[in-house]
């Protein structure tokens, strides 16, 4: 079996909708459209690594530990919103 075939097989057991969904991803790979979505994506994550090595440097730093209570906090008050 080719890949070709393998990717056929694939697609013809998805829903119609997916089935789109896999077309336009394939059309959006086949545009320059991906590379420029990933280039910008690439830049956005570049500056703001900078911005947190900047604030590092300063000594605007947080510790890990608060960060990640303030995470579950923040997690759990959104499960409870959730399931009320």
């Amino acid at each position: 079996m080719t890949i070709e075939q393998a990717i056929i097989e694939q697609v013809r057991g998805l829903s119609p909708e997916k089935q789109q969904e896999v077309l336009a991803f394939i059309t959006f790979l086949i545009t320059d459209e991906w590379e420029q979505t990933y280039k910008g994506r690439f830049q956005e994550l570049q500056q703001n690594v900078q911005i947190g090595i900047d604030a590092a440097q300063r000594g605007e730093v947080i510790d890990a530990d608060m960060l990640f209570q303030q995470l579950r906090e923040k997690l759990r008050r959104q499960q409870d919103r959730v399931s009320q």
